[in-house]
């Protein structure tokens, strides 16, 4: 009988869900070659992806993000080793979750020494659950935040100082995040401090981009959630590396960095990227701890 994951999911306390996307993402990363690689369908301004993915134990979650020019919603289904669906519920508040969780687990893996200066981008539901989870894993001197949307900016107002530019909220950032809806890149390389470290968290889906590409042409280090998700679907990193500026062998798996496999940072002026961009795991996690909650 299918179950409301929803509501069992939403009772998960954020400390909760900070140690479930913590387990899930220091598990060694499976090659399952039935695995659907992720699907996109474009029509116009019309955009619908699916990704899918499976634990060790054969729970498998499919998620279908579905938008147009301005607004996308999330669908995710969970089935269990039999084939069975067991639930299905509106995804995007855990999505919101599970990606904010992930950033605040990344982010002291990219950051060198001293105090923390934030600047973000962006200010809509996963901006500031970002600020709020990097807040408990990061001791945060200073935060700026831009968003051109006047009532998105004022939503986040409690959380930092509200600047009028993009240039001028990252300028002096030693940690910078952005969390929009771009479609032509919204961070740019010469706003971005020697040895800043970059979490990109939106743009989740084929049309949008919010790195430059000569962020990523000069970065150091970069890595990424899915580098195989982010082949089909992330713009910023498809594109520099169909124009030569990137390899994909260059892009480091993000587990790779939290279990301390691979050092983020060498010298403290490298510029280091990380690019999120399927929250389908998460996702995943999460419904089968509140199931068994």
């Amino acid at each position: 009988m299918a179950v409301d994951l929803q509501k069992a999911i939403a009772r998960l306390k954020p400390a909760q869900v900070r140690a479930i996307i913590d387990t899930a993402l220091r598990v060694e990363p499976d090659d399952f070659d039935d695995l659907p690689a992720p699907q996109v369908m474009l029509r116009g301004d019309g955009w619908t992806g699916v990704t899918t993915t499976i634990d060790a134990d054969g729970y498998r979650a499919v998620l279908i993000t579905a938008g147009g020019r301005r607004t996308s919603s999330r669908t995710c289904t969970i089935i269990d080793p039999e084939g069975s669906t067991i639930g299905a519920f509106g995804a995007d508040e855990t999505a919101v979750a599970a990606v904010a969780a992930t950033a605040g687990l990344i982010a002291p893996r990219l950051l060198g020494e001293g105090p923390v200066t934030l600047g973000v981008l962006g200010a809509g539901p996963l901006a500031r659950r970002t600020i709020a989870e990097l807040g408990q894993t990061l001791h945060l001197a200073k935060i700026t935040i831009h968003d051109p949307d006047p009532a998105a900016a004022a939503e986040a107002a409690a959380l930092g100082k509200i600047v009028g530019d993009a240039a001028t909220a990252v300028r002096d950032a030693s940690l910078v995040v952005t969390a929009t809806n771009a479609r032509d890149p919204a961070l740019r390389a010469d706003w971005v401090a020697p040895g800043a470290s970059v979490l990109a968290l939106g743009a989740d889906r084929r049309g949008r981009r919010e790195l430059d590409y000569r962020l990523l042409a000069d970065a150091a280090f970069v890595a990424c959630d899915a580098p195989m998700v982010a082949r089909v679907i992330a713009d910023d990193l498809r594109e520099c590396v169909d124009e030569g500026h990137l390899d994909w062998q260059e892009v480091t798996p993000l587990h790779d960095v939290l279990t301390g496999a691979v050092d983020a940072r060498v010298k403290p002026d490298d510029l280091v990227v990380a690019k999120l961009i399927d929250s389908t795991p998460g996702l995943l996690a999460l419904a089968r701890a509140a199931l068994k909650a």
